[in-house]
């Protein structure tokens, strides 16, 4: 069974970024929900007031696109199991889809170094007002996921305020 990463963080933390390095250093595929979310035009339109997208978007989306993915090649995924509905929608696809989840990676991160790299961004998603959203939702909605993924041993938790060599640094000492 090819192995699945998922990465957790609030917004800012790098899931992105950190997903594609180590999709590069595991031969794998990286799937960032928010890049798959913003190239749907229902779902781009439900997360553009910095809502999380609804549990239906994010299924339907990331389930097409982990289908399209050969199942040796691991993947990495961040953005997905932001609740507790997305997370019980995962642990029933993964044997349809051969996968095994490896293991969940929280990339953690302060409200204000999130506003600052966010600012560099100038995404319309990324409005000190919709982040703030963001943010509040996160922690309200994620707490439960953090929880459950680490009363099975499967939770990492990293520092994300560094730079991004630290943090990848940091992201291969956790899965490892």
């Amino acid at each position: 069974m090819a192995s699945l990463i998922v990465l957790i963080g609030p917004t800012g933390a790098g899931k992105s970024v950190q997903g594609d390095l180590l999709a590069q250093e595991l031969d794998g595929v990286h799937l960032s929900s928010g890049d798959l979310l913003r190239r749907d035009v229902a779902a781009a339109a439900a997360i553009a007031d910095g809502k999380l997208a609804p549990a239906e978007h994010v299924e339907r989306i990331v389930g097409e696109a982990v289908a399209a993915i050969p199942a040796d090649h691991p993947i990495i995924m961040d953005g997905v199991t932001r609740t507790m509905s997305n997370v019980h929608w995962l642990e029933g696809k993964l044997t349809e889809w051969g996968r095994e989840l490896q293991c969940v990676v929280l990339i953690e991160l302060d409200l204000e170094t999130s506003m600052k790299r966010l600012g560099l961004r100038h995404r319309a998603d990324d409005a000190p007002e919709a982040v703030k959203e963001k943010w509040d939702e996160y922690t309200a909605k994620t707490q439960p996921v953090v929880d459950y993924y680490n009363s099975l041993g499967l939770l990492r938790r990293i520092d994300g305020r560094g730079s991004v060599d630290e943090v990848q640094r940091l992201m291969r000492d956790a899965i490892s």
